[in-house]
């Protein structure tokens, strides 16, 4: 049964006046309470408001950055020459490219001049946007020095690029010098002539001939600033047949960790896995090695990335 205010009152009129004060004082704290309660209540609304706000400001300059990178990727896309030319030069190919971010530090590059075709594999310093601003340079830097200088030897094509990027970057020898770089294989084939030339800034080349497989192995110094600036990179020539096979790839394949221990797959087991596919065409060997890369990485991330391109003579 509810006891009706006047009831109260007059029970706390009996009360002792210290009880009384007791009782007042406590309401007063109460009411202060209240009063901080509905403040710390306002400020979190407050708070909960702006983080809001906030959220959605991000979402927005994240969507906004993401639209742009996007239209990055088309721009670097569109520089790199189209899979024609490779059919023209080529008997069969395969391009794996699997950036690790929407945009680039690898990227494939082919020119045809006459009876050469010109194809290099180029992994720059870094990846997303850092490594697709250099990549954008080497293509620019390709361009000029095949296409309109007319040098197709690969060694004097990796000198001529390499003091284009000292230049362009502004590097120097000194204690403060810009590592960015460049390493690349790059290959020259002379369909006439039957002949093939090499140059690589550490990257090597992979010939499979028969079921043997050789190995070139580039120049220990990259496109870019090094101890000695001014040491030519080495041109290797080999004879080519019919049905040869020739790889050019950046690291990140042989660099993927794997889920089972974590560790990289390494240079050797690549080359093992080459050898395993080369009873099928070029095109069911991107497959297989896009499997094999599923496979060995498991649900870990990409750590860098991946490009591996295969020409069939």
């Amino acid at each position: 049964m509810t006891v009706p205010d006047s009831n109260i009152e007059k029970k706390n009129n009996l009360l002792p006046v210290k009880h009384k004060d007791e009782i007042n004082r406590l309401n007063r704290e109460i009411e202060i309470l209240k009063d901080k309660i509905e403040s710390q209540k306002e400020e979190l609304e407050t708070r909960r408001d702006l983080a809001e706000e906030q959220r959605d400001e991000i979402s927005t300059q994240k969507n906004e950055l993401t639209d742009s990178i996007e239209y990055a990727s088309r721009i670097q896309s569109s520089l790199i020459p189209g899979s024609e030319l490779f059919k023209k030069s080529f008997s069969d190919y395969f391009i794996l490219n699997k950036p690790k971010d929407i945009v680039s530090g690898d990227f494939y590059w082919i020119s045809v001049k006459d009876s050469k075709t010109v194809v290099a594999v180029t992994d720059c310093t870094g990846h997303g946007v850092p490594g697709a601003f250099m990549s954008m340079l080497g293509v620019s830097f390709f361009n000029e020095i095949v296409n309109e200088k007319n040098i197709v030897q690969p060694n004097q094509i990796l000198n001529n690029l390499r003091d284009m990027v000292i230049k362009s970057l502004a590097q120097s020898g000194g204690d403060n010098k810009t590592m960015d770089g460049m390493d690349i294989a790059l290959i020259t084939v002379d369909r006439e002539k039957h002949t093939l030339q090499y140059s690589g800034a550490h990257n090597s080349l992979i010939m499979i001939r028969n079921n043997n497989l050789s190995e070139i192995r580039g120049d220990r110094m990259p496109v870019g600033s090094y101890l000695i600036t001014d040491m030519p990179f080495t041109n290797h020539e080999i004879e080519i047949k019919a049905n040869d096979s020739i790889y050019l790839f950046s690291d990140g394949y042989k660099d993927q960790s794997g889920w089972r221990n974590n560790k990289k797959l390494k240079h050797n087991k690549f080359l093992e896995f080459l050898m395993d596919i080369q009873n099928v065409p070029m095109k069911a060997q991107k497959i297989l090695l896009e499997n094999n890369l599923k496979n060995w990485m498991g649900d870990l991330e990409q750590i860098d990335d991946i490009l591996v391109v295969g020409v069939q003579i």
